[in-house]
């Protein structure tokens, strides 16, 4: 049902005239404003729909070697750089095992791109990697930064003792400088002949903050992943949610240090989990896809 109401200007004498036959409404004084007003519907009660769940689809599996297993997303989301290497406690490994490979997370096909030490692999773009080697893998004189560009022979770039080297936000690299130099962090836009240094914590597993830029992180937007025991949960950061995806034998860090259960992390995008575990002596890599149905 509609209703006219009348408003008058004030001061303004306000009159109105029956509608004739025809339904309009008329105006009397030119300086009215005629407002006309919807009766409003019956209220319905809204169904608020269900969170969505998370749900893992298919996975795959990749045996590893070595006892440092670290992971770096390429900028596609879709390929995956996996170090198969030992600490250096325990160098150098055997021929034909220490590597980097790049494994394809919608075929599964793995491919060998670097044959030997390569400490932490990381991307600087989709065709190209960088990786450190210490004094300890490489001896003084192949010790410093890699530049891999794919489908050739990974060539040093700056002589320098590297340990754990890290993507930098600049689009180079963030390293740790131990033996022999000891300089904690620096940094290396790719061009200048020298690292600079940069403040961050004293352990090399702890990359300072501020010019990281993780290439797989625990967290994207809402959704994080951690493992607590031998189960792998998803968590929706906004409601609080928790949902176990994957079960799983957690692959310990014991060198340098104790340091827990290596932790699960996710793809640049959220849709991938990317978690670690050893069954039976053998050290894996998994992937596992996401979805919200």
């Amino acid at each position: 049902m509609r209703h006219a109401l009348l408003l008058a200007p004030l001061l303004a004498a306000a009159c109105s005239a029956a509608p004739p036959p025809s339904g309009t409404t008329t105006v009397a004084d030119p300086g009215s404003v005629l407002v006309v007003v919807d009766t409003p519907p019956a209220a319905t009660a809204s169904a608020e729909p269900p969170a969505p769940k998370f749900v893992a689809r298919g996975d795959l599996e990749w045996a590893i070697f070595g006892d440092t297993p670290t992971v770096a997303w390429a900028p596609d989301g879709v390929r995956l750089a996996i170090a198969n290497q030992v600490n250096y406690l325990h160098t150098p490994a055997p021929a034909g095992q220490a590597g980097i490979d790049v494994v394809h997370v919608e075929t599964g096909k793995r491919t060998r791109v670097h044959e030997g030490p390569g400490y932490h692999p990381v991307w600087l773009s989709d065709d190209q990697m960088a990786f450190g080697c210490s004094t300890y893998e490489c001896d003084d004189a192949g010790q410093g930064i890699y530049l891999l560009d794919l489908g050739k022979r990974a060539r040093r770039a700056l002589a320098h003792g590297a340990y754990h080297t890290r993507a930098a936000k600049d689009g180079g690299v963030i390293f740790f400088s131990g033996f022999p130099e000891y300089e904690g962090w620096m940094s290396w836009d790719l061009r200048s002949p020298k690292p600079k240094r940069i403040s961050g914590p004293e352990d090399s597993w702890k990359a300072p903050a501020a010019p990281l830029a993780d290439q797989c992180p625990s967290k994207v937007g809402d959704r994080r992943v951690e493992q607590r025991g031998d189960q792998i949960f998803v968590v929706d950061a906004a409601t609080g949610g928790r949902h176990a995806i994957v079960t799983a034998e957690p692959w310990n860090l014991a060198w340098p240090g104790d340091r827990g259960a290596v932790q699960p992390c996710l793809s640049p995008d959220g849709k991938f989990v990317v978690y670690f575990s050893q069954r039976g002596g053998a050290g894996l890599v998994g992937v596992r896809q996401l979805d919200t149905p």
